[in-house]
């Protein structure tokens, strides 16, 4: 028999089993995804100073929700093609040339390019959010005011474009057995193909 919650409602039970209610994974998903960019975004920016003063309370979180364990492997692997990323020296430079008055536009307009709902994979995603963490450290050296905008703004669109797809495939987690597949052993060729893209969208800015 199912057990009664707070509010006097009993939970569906599937198969002797406690079934989520509508809406609960989403909302596990968006408390998850947060969790996860800033992690992604801190350790993006350690990476290219490990001296960068900044914490998970800057932008908007806590050391505890980041450093779940299961956020922090989740990351791990995300990071994984993140680094792929790094190795494209035009794009840093592209990134670095972004003026900070633009930040938003410029933003958008990546995410209305690489996060389509019909090509939407895993590694657009982390694409999406390698760029998000770069500019959050550009922020962090010039103008630190823009660092939660920034963020808040990566969130919305994780929220609408991201999210939707993360729950179809069955949570973050699903990360792990992404890098057993093909697509993964290819994905140097497709991020070229994906890092043109982005340099286009940022030099027509």
């Amino acid at each position: 028999m199912a057990t009664f919650n707070g509010s006097g409602e009993a939970p569906e039970e599937t198969d002797g089993r406690v079934a989520q209610r509508p809406g609960s994974l989403n909302r596990n998903l968006t408390r998850q995804s947060a969790a996860l960019l800033r992690r992604f975004v801190l350790e993006t920016i350690h990476e290219e100073d490990p001296d960068a003063k900044v914490s998970p309370e800057d932008l908007g979180g806590s050391r505890t929700e980041i450093d779940d364990p299961t956020i922090k492997e989740i990351c791990k692997s995300l990071k994984k093609i993140g680094d792929e990323l790094n190795r494209n020296a035009e794009l840093q430079h592209v990134i670095e040339t972004v003026p900070l008055e633009n930040i938003r536009d410029v933003l958008y307009k990546v995410a209305e390019g690489i996060l389509v709902t019909d090509g939407l994979n895993w590694g657009r995603i982390v694409t999406f959010l390698y760029f998000a963490g770069k500019l959050v450290s550009k922020a962090l050296k010039k103008l630190k005011a823009m660092i939660q905008p920034i963020i808040n703004w990566s969130l919305d669109l994780i929220q609408t474009r991201v999210i939707p797809w993360i729950e179809q495939q069955g949570g973050w987690e699903m990360i792990f057995a992404y890098f057993g597949t093909p697509t993964w052993q290819t994905f140097a060729v497709f991020s070229a193909g994906l890092v043109t893209g982005i340099l286009a969208i940022l030099k027509l800015t």
